[in-house]
């Protein structure tokens, strides 16, 4: 008996040396392989607007080798230099391709997403890495350093005015997001034929777009004019004396358009009651609209343009198309912000 518990061990162990052997044969990796090789057709890109169609670099590698054949994934990665790589972004290479030709939207938009400054030369680091499976360490070509200056997309139009005094220094301001010329920010004006001037910079000078002497300041402007006379604002209707347009500036067709482009609050909690709003103002980069009010037990909506149409209620900070009173217990001053796209609301 004991003879033959002593052969099953033995043909126990046999099997798990066996076992053991075969995991480790599955378990084995490939070497490190041998790296790619990174060049760039310029150490110095910079990049303006006018240009931002055209090819501004050209990445090119050799192809990596691991040993064997193997399909190879191949990422560019670039980073600050000087952080080694640390948070580096990373643009994945074509499946074959050992090229990329980057327009300059495409590297512009890639250098911004890194929040380097603009009009301003940087120094960035660019490598490629190469993988094949998890299993495999990546291999990491040479470094190339660039110089690279990248441009601001987005551009503003600024908008001193006797709206908010005619401080240059710190004025409203009409936003293009995409630098095509077309400008586009939410106005409150505070008087009847309020009049203004566009600036492309926080301070009086030129460019200052104006309007021509033949409109006249009886009815709102039309067209820009490089100088001129103060632009015209929108004629706002009594009782809103003061109220909101949304105002749209084409320096390419050198028109300015108003719509109104308003929100307000309304209710037995209100000084208008439920027959007027209480008009709010917009923040065109918060993209929030607040108004800091005196109320009285009572209730209120936000409502859009002075029209029942658009109208939001609601509790808890959740609004809904048409939804209830927003109620308020006790009397005293109150800081509200809205953000009609989310439909959220805060009372404070």
């Amino acid at each position: 008996m004991k003879t033959l518990i002593n052969k099953i061990l033995v043909f126990l162990f046999a099997g798990t040396v066996l076992l053991g052997c075969k995991k480790e044969e599955i378990m084995t990796t490939v070497g490190s392989g041998t790296a790619a090789v990174l060049n760039s057709s310029t150490a110095s890109v910079v990049l303006v607007k006018a240009d931002i169609d055209k090819t501004a670099m050209t990445l090119s590698f050799t192809k990596p080798d691991f040993g064997y054949s193997a399909a190879v994934s191949n990422t560019l990665q670039i980073a600050k230099t000087g952080t080694n790589f640390a948070g580096a972004k990373e643009f994945v290479m074509d499946a074959g391709k050992t090229s990329k030709a980057f327009t300059g939207l495409e590297l512009n938009t890639l250098l911004l997403s890194m929040n380097l400054p603009t009009g301003t030369a940087s120094g960035v680091d660019v490598r490629i890495k190469s993988t094949i499976s998890a299993k495999v360490s990546p291999v990491y070509s040479n470094v190339v350093a660039l110089n690279v200056t990248p441009f601001a997309i987005i551009e503003y139009l600024y908008m001193p005015g006797a709206h908010q005094g005619w401080n240059a220094s710190a004025p409203d301001s009409l936003i293009s997001e995409t630098g095509n010329g077309i400008f586009v920010g939410t106005i409150q004006f505070t008087s009847s034929l309020s009049q203004y001037k566009f600036l492309k910079k926080k301070a009086w000078g030129a460019p200052e777009y104006g309007r021509a002497n033949s409109e006249g300041d009886n009815a709102p402007s039309a067209s820009l004019l490089v100088g001129g006379q103060n632009l015209v604002g929108p004629v706002t209707s009594a009782p809103y004396v003061t109220d909101n347009y949304e105002v749209i500036a084409d320096l390419n067709a050198n028109t300015v358009v108003y719509n109104l482009s308003s929100w307000g609050i309304i209710g037995s909690a209100t000084a208008g009651g439920w027959s007027d709003d209480t008009v709010m103002k917009y923040n065109n980069t918060t993209k929030k609209w607040t108004i800091t009010a005196s109320l009285v037990p009572g209730a209120f909506k936000f409502r859009k343009n002075h029209n029942w149409g658009t109208n939001l209620g609601g509790s808890g900070g959740t609004l809904s198309d048409g939804g209830a009173d927003i109620s308020i217990a006790a009397a005293g001053t109150y800081t509200i912000t809205l953000d009609p796209v989310a439909k959220t609301y805060s009372i404070q």
